[in-house]
């Protein structure tokens, strides 16, 4: 037979205290406010030590509308940049007392629709979410601002609406990076990405067009091809099969994440094409591998902490003051040199077209 678990009237006997204080003292999160002093808390709290009571997170929630449960949804567990966000935002909001459901939806909008259902079905305070660049359609978010669930976006955002979101610099951080490759030489770059519906691609896509027009550089719709996020690497070897298989190939590939780029650079080895001699080679993120590709590659640093740290704290301050306590948040982005574009040489004419 089971020995029987304790219960919290178990600890209010124990600490010569009612239920309902014994409840309320440890609901208490670090930092909050209590009207109890600080023996009482101290004897609640080693009555549930010595008793070994775990209070019920559900049965929490159902009876004070909390259950300190976060959810959070990212496309993929796979995709390194993720998963170090995740442990950032864990351990932010462990800090505060608050558990958190992580969710993959595979980058599907129909999978991420289920999960945040089913997150909200088991009563989480708010949630945090990396929207799937599937579809470029808010209506479903729509409907959690209307229901006045907490939530704040990571990542990416929807313009033209009044969401939570915490991105990173897009525009700039990708117009960096063609300036960097124009300045070691490069006059016909591509670009490999994912479609323009989605709000981070069209901020690269915008920096990636700035830079080309400010040098003097034609944009060519031959060297702007779309890679699915579903299939980054894979879709990164077949964009760089295409692009050398061009007449005139480009000397620069740009690429709108990591992954993608390091399916590039397989493919250019795999060709016997020389990076960066033969082409320079930069990507987005600065996944944690980036470093240690076969050549290190040239990328954009998105910091995974700031990110992560800054939308917990979002998402906490919208729990304790609305809706109206949400802001959109733009962080900056860092150029990191690596030996995929570190070796082109340094054009002597800027203006004008054709190898170095």
């Amino acid at each position: 037979m089971r020995p029987r678990k304790p219960t919290l009237d178990d600890v209010a006997r124990l600490a010569r205290v009612s239920k309902s204080a014994a409840s309320r003292i440890l609901r208490t999160r670090p930092g909050e406010r209590s009207p109890y002093d600080p023996n009482t808390r101290e004897r609640v709290r080693r009555a549930s030590q010595t008793l070994g009571y775990v209070p019920s997170r559900l049965a929490q929630g159902l009876t004070h509308a909390r259950t300190g449960i976060i959810g959070l949804t990212i496309p993929s567990i796979e995709d390194s940049f993720f998963p170090a966000v995740t442990a950032v935002i864990e351990n932010r909001l462990a800090e505060r007392g608050f558990n958190l459901i992580l969710a993959d939806t595979g980058g599907r909008t129909e999978i991420e629709r289920k999960k945040v259902e089913d997150m909200l079905a088991w009563r989480v305070d708010g949630l945090i979410a990396a929207p799937c660049q599937e579809s470029s359609d808010p209506a479903f978010f729509w409907e959690l601002w209307l229901k006045k669930i907490p939530f704040v976006l990571i990542d990416r955002t929807f313009p033209g609406t009044p969401f939570a979101s915490v991105t990173t610099d897009d525009r700039p951080g990708a117009a960096a990076v063609i300036d960097h490759m124009i300045a070691r030489g490069c006059r016909r770059i591509a670009r490999a990405g994912g479609p323009l519906s989605v709000d981070t691609n069209r901020l690269r896509e915008e920096g990636f067009r700035e830079s080309l027009a400010r040098h003097g550089l034609a944009f060519d719709p031959l060297l702007a091809l779309d890679v699915p996020q579903t299939a980054s690497f894979d879709g990164g070897r077949q964009a760089a099969a295409k692009l050398f298989a061009l007449d005139e190939p480009p000397d620069g590939i740009f690429c709108f994440s990591d992954r993608i780029a390091a399916g590039v650079i397989e493919e250019c080895l795999t060709r016997g094409v020389r990076i960066p001699e033969d082409v320079a080679v930069a990507g987005y993120a600065d996944l944690d591998y980036s470093g240690l590709l076969r050549v290190p590659l040239t990328t954009v640093r998105q910091s995974k902490r700031l990110l992560g740290t800054t939308a917990a704290d979002m998402l906490l301050k919208l729990l304790e003051e609305g809706p109206a306590a949400g802001s959109r948040t733009v962080l900056p982005v860092e150029l990191i040199l690596r030996e995929s574009t570190a070796g082109k040489k340094p054009a002597a004419e800027p203006g004008t077209r054709g190898r170095s």
